[in-house]
């Protein structure tokens, strides 16, 4: 196992620092390789496009100077008030397995914490769901209708 957040630094994605913008597309292609091209795009530009928002976050994990993965959170204002919603959450393949993931997920439950949230929940797939039960996530029982992807929740 790695000892990964003393060597982890989270960058934050925004059109000041294109060298982000470009990282975070080259992480995007492969996180949604299953989407046909221009749909991967067009979505991933709209996230691009959302991070000026209040409340909202697009971070990239560096760790040994290569970006291995990225969070896309915000602070909930409709669906579940005041509670941190992790919108999208990707680590490279070849660093799964290492705490990278868990030591991404409690850099992000900091940065909530900070900002008084006690709860987060998320939209996950079955591929993830044990490793989200790993880091205390729940099923809610609830089904995401948009995307039919399972609600799961947890108390920080």
């Amino acid at each position: 196992m790695v000892h990964p957040k003393e060597e982890m630094e989270l960058l934050r994605v925004n059109k000041h620092a294109p060298q982000t913008v470009l990282a975070f597309l080259a992480l995007g292609k492969d996180y949604l390789s299953d989407l046909p091209h221009d749909e991967r795009e067009r979505f991933l530009r709209g996230i691009l496009a959302r991070q000026e928002e209040r409340d909202r976050w697009l971070l990239l994990l560096k760790y040994q100077n290569e970006y291995v993965g990225f969070v896309h959170m915000k602070i909930d204002k409709d669906e579940r008030p005041g509670w941190g919603f992790i919108l999208e959450f990707y680590i490279v393949p070849s660093k799964r397995g290492f705490a990278v993931g868990r030591n991404l997920f409690n850099l992000v439950r900091e940065i909530l914490q900070v900002r008084s949230v006690k709860h987060i929940w998320l939209l996950s797939d079955r591929a993830s769901e044990q490793f989200w039960h790993k880091l205390g996530f729940r099923e809610t029982g609830e089904i995401d209708k948009e995307t039919g992807q399972e609600i799961m929740v947890t108390s920080i």
